[in-house]
């Protein structure tokens, strides 16, 4: 029997549950979610790593057992999406504070906010030159979307291809994303097998297969260039979709001209819809 299914059939947390009700105080975990229906703790002992292995103090399993299952996969996913995004975020420390940094408002970037706001899914193409923010809004734009319970990845460019690489030499899965933001695209140099995994990502997420929020220093137009033969096609899936500049001056740099001043009220709103 596997780790996964003895940790559901672990019964122990539940029939130490029902010995202690007696008049002493049930062993929960306020590091789980509650019951999704009426609000009860979760009982110690659970993991949570699958929408099955968690158990509450209460009946609500039983008597709504369609209402709870429901309910509770959608606990899940709020649970466990800012743990996956989290986790891709190990490897660039300073980007993990962009998903609670507020965003500089400015005139520069504010139709890339809107656009951000406004996002539902499918390819949205974040570009403009260095600096001004892009990757900021796009971990903004995923901290929402991770708080709604969905599932939002992110790599550069080159660790795509490289996990790609990985995959297709037999050495690992090959990645399925429901929501991808990647970054930073433009940076890798292009071999035929590197044009055709951007290429199919590109057209999955055009028809539907999957959301993806590209970042790039490049136009459209260069980003596709830089495919060869599958650059025509790729420019083609980029413009139908939601295509927004970002402009302003380059943060990183100390020695460059801040951006316009905004009023306290214009960062408060930004800060609560992102």
């Amino acid at each position: 029997m596997d780790t996964d299914r003895r940790a559901v059939l672990n019964l122990a947390p539940w029939l130490e549950g029902l010995r202690v009700k007696g008049g002493q105080e049930v062993p929960t975990d306020p590091g789980l979610p509650p019951c999704p229906l009426c609000g009860a703790a979760a009982l110690a002992g659970y993991i949570f790593e699958r929408p099955g292995q968690i158990e509450h103090d209460c009946d609500c399993h039983y008597l709504e057992p369609e209402r709870y299952q429901t309910a509770l996969l959608k606990s899940w996913r709020r649970y466990t999406a800012p743990k996956l995004l989290a986790k891709d975020l190990e490897g660039y420390p300073r980007y993990r504070d962009y998903l609670e940094k507020p965003l500089d408002v400015h005139a520069g970037n504010r139709a890339a906010i809107e656009a951000a706001r406004a996002y539902r899914g499918g390819l949205l193409y974040l570009w403009g030159p260095p600096g001004v923010g892009k990757t900021h809004l796009a971990l903004r734009l995923a901290g929402r979307l991770v708080g709604e319970g969905r599932f939002v990845r992110f790599h550069s460019e080159l660790d795509f291809l490289a996990e790609e690489r990985l995959a297709a030499a037999g050495e690992g899965a090959l990645p399925q994303y429901e929501r991808l933001i990647l970054d930073d695209g433009g940076k890798a140099r292009i071999s035929p097998f590197s044009a055709e995994r951007l290429y199919a990502l590109v057209e999955r997420a055009s028809a539907g297969g999957c959301d993806l929020i590209l970042t790039s220093n490049l136009s459209p137009e260069a980003f596709a260039a830089r495919l060869g033969e599958v650059g025509e096609a790729v420019l083609s899936r980029i413009k139908g979709s939601e295509v927004v500049e970002v402009k302003g001056q380059d943060r990183r740099d100390p020695g460059a001209a801040g951006a316009a001043p905004h009023s306290t009220g214009e960062r408060r709103k930004d800060e609560d819809e992102h």
